[in-house]
């Protein structure tokens, strides 16, 4: 029922509750009870109430008071924020077309199980211990930061957003197959993420408030970025296209990317042992912005690499290994960590060690690529077969070469003149053959 007043609108919406609006002030109602003391009053213009300033934060508004003002807004027409829809308990759900549906808990948990479509929902008061959105859900936003669940499952084939940002329950999130869209648990309580098998999916964590256990299954794309966290680990299963930014993260064991990786990897002090990245990678590796305490310790590629690898002027990898058939590109130049290098067989790629501290390379059998040593002036020892056609670019001199069951052992001195430019195994030849020529003279 509506009052006329001569500076002021009266709205009686029940014996003892009315709301004033006063002329000439556009921007703000003001909710009374009937001995006309000010409960509340509702802040924003152009039919859009953006906040509520409680008269006494102390004693709160009731529940009717909530459902009367619920009311009047609904009646109104009006809309509201998501700031007002959390201060009276419901959630919004703003669809495409403009229109606005203002529900309960009760009422948001069965459209949700029934499943929405091109829309914004904004959680407001739900409790649940499973939330489940149903598969094939299409073109919507959740607001997630409210919600009071313990474990959240995406259903197959969504192609949704999810903001999960300073959620305080959520511990686990389960995402299904072909899911496509954007997830950002940012300061949330997340133990436990899962995503399953041929997602596209841009996943952004900072600053996670418990330290979590992240696993992708197969054929990921999309990009990952994780800063300021705590991990438990970190697995990617085969064939990803995803581009991964770790930075500043503690990993408590170790990162693990499947076969035939084909995205990017950009690593920033991770606070971890080992890297390990899977056979038939074809994609590019940047380690080199690590610090001396804080980084990567080893990095371990496998076999049929043919990416690229970036190293140069790291102060934190002390072990290189890879796999078989490496036929890539490695700059190793100017690490400052880097102690030992271990090279599979029949390696016919590029490395550049130059400027490093690395102290030991062993290259395994059938190796035909290039390594360069320029500058590596704590280089003791390089081991290889017998059988390699390795080219050794810049390297320093020679002290001994000794051949022991079928590897040959280069000690380097710098007060012996440097080997020709040719491979090892040539350089063995010459070598026994100055001897038998020095003994028979």
């Amino acid at each position: 029922m509506l009052e006329q007043e001569d500076a002021a609108q009266v709205y009686n919406i029940s014996k003892d509750y009315r709301i004033v609006a006063v002329k000439g002030n556009k921007c703000s109602l003001f909710f009374k009870n009937k001995q006309n003391q000010l409960v509340a009053s509702l802040e924003g213009c152009q039919n859009i109430f953006t906040a509520i300033v409680v008269a006494d934060k102390a004693r709160g508004l009731t529940n009717i008071e909530k459902k009367y003002l619920l009311s009047f807004i609904r009646v109104k027409k009006y809309s509201i924020s998501k700031e007002v829809a959390a201060a009276l308990d419901v959630s919004v759900i703003k669809y495409t077309d403009g229109r606005e549906d203002y529900l309960s808990e009760k009422q948001i948990k069965r459209r949700i199980a029934s499943g929405i479509d091109f829309a914004r929902i904004y959680i407001g008061k739900l409790s649940a211990y499973v939330l489940k959105i149903p598969a094939d859900s299409k073109d919507c936003l959740y607001h997630f930061g409210r919600a009071e669940i313990s474990r959240l499952v995406i259903g197959e084939n969504c192609s949704i957003n999810l903001d999960l940002r300073d959620n305080e329950f959520i511990e686990s999130l389960v995402v299904g197959e072909r899911f496509s869209g954007a997830m950002n648990l940012s300061r949330t309580s997340v133990e436990s993420v899962f995503i399953g098998n041929n997602c596209r999916c841009n996943l952004t964590i900072t600053d996670a408030k418990k330290c979590f256990n992240l696993q992708i299954a197969d054929i990921y794309s999309g990009n990952l970025n994780i800063s300021q966290s705590c991990l438990y680990a970190i697995s990617l299963g085969y064939y990803s296209y995803a581009d991964l930014m770790l930075s500043n993260n503690i990993i408590k064991k170790d990162i693990v990317i499947g076969d035939s990786f084909r995205g990017g990897i950009y690593a920033t002090n991770q606070h971890t042992e080992v890297m390990h990245i899977g056979d038939d990678c074809k994609g590019w590796i940047k380690l080199n912005d690590q610090s001396k305490d804080s980084g990567l310790k080893k990095l371990v590629v496998g076999s049929d690499f043919s990416g690229n690898i970036n190293l140069s002027g790291d102060e934190s990898i002390e072990v290189l290994e890879t796999g078989r058939k490496n036929s890539g590109k490695i700059d190793a130049s100017y690490a400052t960590a880097l102690n030992k290098a271990k090279i599979g067989k029949f390696y016919s790629g590029q490395i550049d060690f130059s400027g490093s501290s690395v102290r030991h390379i062993q290259l395994e059998y059938g190796a035909s690529g290039s390594v360069k040593l320029k500058d590596c002036h704590r280089l003791n020892l390089v081991q290889a077969t017998i059988d390699n056609r390795l080219v050794i670019v810049d390297r320093k001199p020679v002290g001994e070469a000794q051949n022991s069951g079928g590897d040959i052992y280069y000690n380097f001195d710098a007060s012996f003149p440097a080997a020709e430019y040719e491979p090892f195994y040539k350089r063995l030849y010459h070598q026994t053959r100055r001897a038998i020529h020095d003994r028979l003279s």
